[in-house]
């Protein structure tokens, strides 16, 4: 059976772009957007691979439990 993760994607001070996949506490990083997805994708199937050799049940997102908010800060 297929799962969704989400990826949630942001461009850091350096440039790169940082792929962070909450749910398995994973992240990739790359040059590109395109390419930062790539290696979430297969960063989560590493992980997925990995879990199920293991005996365990991969993790199922909770999105409800989800939530991006963007918090202003004075500097």
């Amino acid at each position: 059976m297929k799962q969704s993760y989400t990826v949630v994607l942001h461009r850091a001070e350096h440039g790169w772009w940082v792929a962070n996949v909450p749910v398995l506490h994973a992240t990739a990083q790359a040059r590109t957007r395109s390419t930062a997805l790539k290696r979430a994708k297969s960063l989560i199937q590493f992980a997925l691979e990995t879990i199920q050799s293991e005996g365990a049940k991969p993790p199922v997102e909770n999105r409800s439990s989800l939530e991006v908010v963007r918090v202003r800060a004075a500097v």
